[in-house]
C-alpha cells in the first residue's frame, strides 16, 4: 500500500516539474519574442526617420540641380523637367530589379531578426 504512495507522490511531482518547466519555457518563448518584437520595430522606426530625413535633403538637393540645370538653359520648368525625367528612369530601374536586391534582402533581414539565437 505505501508502495502505490510512494508511486503517486512520485507521478505527481514529475507532473508539477513538467507544468512548471513547461511555463517556464512558455515564459523564456514569449520574452524572446518580445525582446525580438521591440528589435525590429526599433530599427523600422530608425530607418523610417532617417529615410525622412534623407527624403527632405533629397528634395532640397533637386530642388537644386533643377534651378542650376535651369538657369543654363534659361528655362526653370525645363530644369524641373530634366530632373523629374531623371528620377522617372531610376524610379523605373529601381522598379527592375526590386525583387532581387531590396525584397529579398528585406525578407531575409527579418528572418534572420525572428529566428537567430543570440
Amino acid at each position: 500500500m505505501e508502495s502505490i504512495e510512494h508511486i503517486k507522490d512520485k507521478v505527481e511531482n514529475i507532473f508539477e516539474e513538467a507544468s512548471t518547466y513547461a511555463e517556464a519555457r512558455w515564459n523564456l518563448g514569449v520574452l524572446n519574442m518580445s525582446s525580438k518584437l521591440a528589435d525590429t520595430v526599433s530599427t523600422m522606426a530608425t530607418t523610417l526617420l532617417l529615410a525622412m530625413v534623407g527624403l527632405t535633403v533629397l528634395l532640397f538637393m533637386s530642388l537644386a540641380v533643377a534651378w542650376l540645370i535651369g538657369e543654363k538653359l534659361n528655362s526653370l520648368p525645363l530644369g524641373l523637367f530634366l530632373v523629374g525625367l531623371f528620377y522617372v528612369i531610376i524610379g523605373g530601374v529601381i522598379y527592375s530589379i526590386k525583387d532581387k536586391y531590396i525584397k529579398l534582402p528585406v525578407i531575409n533581414l527579418f528572418i534572420k531578426k525572428f529566428y537567430h539565437e543570440d
